[in-house]
């Protein structure tokens, strides 16, 4: 930020110096740091009345350039009127004109005016800029007339206009920096209690004139009894300052200081001199401030005064206000809310003045810390040790108390327990282990038995201590491996145990006992169990098997309480609406049961039982479908359910149904794949017969055009017949191959086995390529442009599955645009490689664009075309995982434009030819040597008469021939067809480039996929040749591959 300062105030003796600074303020000024130009960015203007060194005024201005150097395209100007140098309003006046000319060109965004006399310009400001933003920091809230500023004369009460009346009208608020006089009178009183004169040292500013006015009314109105004296600078220098302050009684006399301004001529020109500290430095008498600058440093005793960084946050934060818009009337004007004693302490004590007499609220600067201030970590440490220790002692108590309740409460568990355990009917053994050598259980020894036990078998002092295998040597064989493996894995183990001795079923629960190396054994009596549960599982296993071999499930419905009485297998679970794992319930509430039935058969099922038992039919006979949840997943079974009355009341209404249901979700699953492929197959054949129908008239339209014009032609003499038949029939044979690969694509869709090979190439030397071929089929009055937005693009993907794409929307816009514009191009989108083809041509109606990409859709029956391009697009589009689609407007044109996942890929790496030093051959064009290896006579003849009239002609009928005939003849360029006897083109290339790596090989195929071609161009080819044949393609194949290899002439 910059921060200039310039000083437009003016020295007014003696009078030559006013002459001459009057001439020299009639120029632009040359201030220490140059003034803003008229064209200077938004500033801050400062106006201080009084002079730079004014320790008031640079604190402020401090505070102000510490926060414009924060904020950006901001700078702050300061002016010093310097008011005790001026005498006359002339030179106010001077100082305005001057403040114009720098300033007037461009406002400032706020204004700060420092000190109450700045009220001079007021008048000045709003004439120039009126409402300007304006804050005010004075010593005073009103103002007066200009005369009281001029002569430095106190403002009479009548004649004080307070500055909150003009806050609307000037648009200002006021940061108000009052001074405490009755505040500060007490506070010395308190110091000095015998304090009965009072010396006021002070300038010749107005600010001072204004306050001995009012101490001089609040000494008289309240402090009658204090005598009163000024010393101002402007009456008696430092020196009879000192002389006099060193004979006043130091205990009846209190010395109020305000500030010390004073002229001083220098090389024959005033100066002002703000230098207190030779005052206070050499004063034996302690010295009161009116003012809170420089309490903390300057040697002053202390004052009553407000806080100094109070008031400089308030002004920072006005000045941001103001900058955010804020208009400063809007602002409340500012008084000092926190406002105490303050008292220098060293200072305090250097005057024999004891701290007690100074207030409670007194603020001390640089007193010494306390004992609590300078152990206070300690004391804390030790404090907060002390309260863990407590901490700690009542947790101490309050375990110990849990601990004894937890001992009481064991007692009594213990108590429980043992009459539970001597009183249950279980029998309880524990038994301890006996081991072998190796560590096998192979007996035991009873520690201890219950009651129950006793009852069962032995007295307790008969088993204890003797062994397993004496008590119950007939079931050691069972328990001893169980007993090993529940000591070894600490796991219990239940299972079940007959006691033949007894004829007794037990439930036996063998578990690791606290003891080391014993068991506890508990054996529940479950013979009454275990011998209903044997018939229950007869006669549920007989149940089960007839209605699993007959897949029925029978049911009874009770009327009269409404449940469904039924067998729970899985079906009839189903049908209740239960879960598998409810093997408890045979009844099920009849509209929980119809609640499980499918809502769409729910009525039809209840009206076909209401009509039963209404009588009005004997049987139902009924198919639905049931509902239920197994384990969290919906699960759903159709049911066959027949149903009759069983049983009747006295007046015949029926009291129970009876019937059957049968599980028949095979059944309707077979039903519905028959119906499904019987569709399927009407489907299939008719879409078979509109296939072949529409494939018959789309091949016999070109092929009657070929076969009828290339009859005409034999008979027909003039040649421009000729050229014309010849024409419709290129153009029909061109069609009627782009219909051949059109159905041969469609056929590999339908198949399942239309390839994608992905490789790495460089995508803007492919769209090059494409519109090199484009340009060949455009019209003339049609511009062919592809939009290149990028330098390079390598990407990884199907390169040519994307050319059947650019070329398939490409010729569809040059068939249906004569004039204007063919522009293509692709852009990188989110993740996407976006691909457009944009034309001028006619458009598509809006009722038409959905229907485009279906097969077989031409919105113009009379131009060539198949119907499939568009439709085989976007299955490729959609199979390499982009969309596709069109945006046109009939008469204006359409986009067709379509999406594929971008997927950078491998620059290709160009390698440097070894023999790239060497010079390129030239050959006379007439000596141009081919060698065509093609095992069929009609195609070698074809290319025959494309290529004797330009080349020499060496025919090899198959890959060893071929071979031989190019170490003999050496030839210029060679057509191998890949699929010929003896050797194949790949063998034959292969042997060819053993013997030369540079000659140009042309491989000539009819490959249907995309990795034959990926096979060719890899295994030593230097291009291929598609059949059929195209003439002009060819020549200029071969012609393109001539020239890269050699010069003709």
């Amino acid at each position: 930020m910059n921060i200039p300062t310039t000083r437009l105030g003016l020295r007014p003796r003696p009078f030559i110096w006013v002459l001459l600074l009057g001439c020299i303020l009639a120029y632009p000024l040359a201030p220490a740091v140059s003034s803003p130009s008229g064209d200077k960015r938004d500033y801050i203007l400062v106006i201080n009345t009084y002079a730079e060194s004014t320790p008031w005024s640079r604190g402020i201005i401090t505070d102000i350039t510490a926060r414009v150097e924060q904020i950006e395209n901001l700078e702050l100007y300061t002016e010093h009127i310097n008011l005790l140098l001026v005498d006359s309003p002339r030179e106010i006046e001077t100082f305005e004109t001057n403040l114009l000319r720098e300033y007037g060109k461009k406002p400032p965004r706020a204004l700060v005016l420092i000190g109450t006399p700045t009220a001079l310009l007021r008048n000045f400001i709003n004439s120039i800029w009126k409402g300007i933003p304006t804050i005010v920091c004075a010593e005073q809230d009103f103002v007066g007339p200009d005369k009281y500023y001029q002569k430095r004369l106190p403002i009479p009460a009548s004649e004080q206009v307070p500055l909150r009346t003009l806050a609307d009208r000037d648009n200002l608020t006021l940061l108000y920096s009052p001074a405490y006089l009755d505040q500060s009178i007490d506070l010395m009183k308190r110091i000095l209690p015998g304090m009965d004169r009072l010396i006021f040292i002070d300038d010749a500013r107005y600010v001072n004139r204004q306050t001995e006015h009012d101490l001089a009314e609040l000494l008289d109105s309240k402090y009658g009894g204090i005598k009163y004296t000024v010393y101002s600078a402007d009456e008696i220098g430092i020196d009879q300052l000192l002389d006099s302050l060193s004979t006043v009684d130091v205990k009846r006399t209190g010395v109020l200081f305000s500030s010390w301004h004073y002229l001083k001529n220098m090389s024959g020109r005033n100066e002002i001199m703000t230098n207190p500290f030779k005052i206070i430095a050499s004063s034996s008498v302690p010295l009161f401030s009116l003012r809170p600058t420089g309490l903390k440093s300057s040697g002053m005793i202390g004052g009553y005064v407000y806080d100094e960084n109070e008031y400089s946050d308030r002004l920072i934060a006005t000045v941001n206000a103001v900058l955010e818009g804020k208009q400063p009337r809007d602002i409340p004007f500012y008084t000092p809310v926190r406002v105490q004693p303050v008292f220098n302490y060293p200072v305090l004590l250097r005057h024999n003045i004891s701290p007690n007499t100074c207030p409670t609220n007194t603020l001390f600067f640089d007193k010494p810390a306390s004992f609590m201030e300078r152990y206070k970590t300690w004391i804390g440490v030790c404090g907060g040790i002390f309260l863990l220790f407590l901490i700690f002692q009542q947790w101490r108590i309050a375990v110990l108390r849990k601990v004894d309740a937890a001992h009481q409460k064991e007692r009594e568990t213990q108590a429980t327990y043992s009459h539970l355990f001597n009183n249950m009917p279980i029998l309880y053994m524990q038994e301890r282990a006996v081991f072998d050598a190796q560590g096998t259980a192979i007996d035991t020894v009873y520690v201890d038995v219950n009651a129950y036990f006793e009852h069962s078998f032995y007295r307790k002092d008969d088993v204890i201590g003797k062994s397993g295998s004496t008590v119950f040597p007939e079931s050691q064989s069972q328990f001893m491996p169980i007993i090993d493996i529940v000591l070894k894995e600490k796991r219990s183990i239940t299972f079940p145990y007959y006691h033949k001795p007894v004829d007794i079923f037990y439930e036996v629960v063998i578990c690791p006992s606290y003891r080391k190396d014993s068991v506890d054994i508990f054996c529940i009596d479950s013979t009454a169990l275990h011998n209903a549960q044997k018939k229950v599982d007869s006669v549920n296993r007989k149940l089960a098997l007839a209605l699993n071999v007959a897949n029925i499930i029978p049911w009874k419905w009770d009327l009269t309480n409404h449940t469904i009485l039924c067998d729970l297998n899985k079906a009839a679970k189903m049908a209740a609406g239960m879960s598998l794992a409810n093997n408890a319930s045979l009844a099920v509430d009849e509209e929980c049961y119809f609640s499980k039935v499918h809502k769409e058969d729910r009525e039809r099922v209840r009206a076909a039982y209401r009509n039963l038992i209404e009588g009005h039919t004997e049987k139902v006979c009924e198919e639905f479908r049931v509902v239920s949840n197994e384990s969290g997943h919906w699960h759903m079974e159709w049911v066959e359910a027949q149903a009759t009355v069983e049983t009747r009341d006295c007046d015949g209404r029926p009291l129970s149904l009876v019937g059957t249901s049968l599980v028949i979700s095979e059944r309707k699953q077979m039903e519905q794949e028959l119906l499904t492929a019987r569709d399927r197959a009407e489907e299939s054949n008719r879409l078979k017969s509109a296939f072949l129908a529409n494939m018959s008239h789309e091949i016999r339209t070109p092929l009657n055009a070929i076969v009828g014009f290339s009859g005409i032609l034999a008979s027909t003499d003039e040649e421009q017949e000729k050229q014309e038949y010849m024409s419709i029939i290129e153009s029909n044979n061109t069609l009627l191959l782009q219909l051949i690969s059109d159905i041969l694509d469609l056929s590999k869709i339908e198949a399942g086995t239309l390839e994608f090979v992905h490789t790495d190439f460089e995508l803007n030397k492919l769209m090059r390529e494409k519109e090199n071929v484009m340009r060949l089929k455009t019209d003339q009055n049609v511009e062919l442009v592809f939009e290149q937005r990028y330098e390079t693009c390598h990407v990884r993907t199907d390169r040519n599955r994307l050319s059947q794409l650019m070329i398939n929307l490409l010729t569809n816009a040059a068939k249906f645009t004569h004039r204007g514009s063919i522009r293509f191009g692709y852009e990188l989108r989110a993740g996407q490689l976006y691909f457009w083809v944009a034309d001028t041509g006619c458009g598509i109606p809006a009722e038409r664009k959905d229907a485009v990409f279906e097969r077989f859709v031409k919105l113009n029956s009379f131009k060539q075309g198949t119907g499939l391009g568009l439709s085989i697009c976007r299955t490729i589009v959609e199979h390499l995982g982009g969309n596709i689609g069109v945006e046109s407007e009939e008469g204006k044109g359409s986009t067709f434009w379509f999406t594929l996942p971008y997927v950078p890929g491998q620059s290709e790496q160009a390698e440097a030819p070894a023999q790239i030093l060497q010079a390129i051959p030239t050959v006379e064009k007439d000596k141009l040597v081919i060698l065509i290896a093609e095992d069929n006579e009609s195609n070698y003849r074809l290319f025959e008469s494309i290529l004797r009239h330009e080349y020499k002609l060496v025919h090899a009928w198959n890959g060893r021939e071929a071979v031989d005939l190019f170490n003999r003849y050496t030839p210029h360029l060679v057509l191998m067809d890949i699929n010929m006897p003896v050797m194949d083109g790949y063998e034959a290339t292969a042997e060819i480039r053993k013997q030369s790596a540079d000659v140009p090989i042309i491989a000539v195929t009819a490959f249907a996929f995309a990795s034959d071609e990926q096979k060719v161009l890899s295994s030593g080819f230097d291009g291929y040749m598609p059949k059929p044949i195209n003439a002009r393609q060819l020549k200029t194949q071969v012609l393109d591959m001539l020239r890269k290899r050699m010069t003709l002439i």
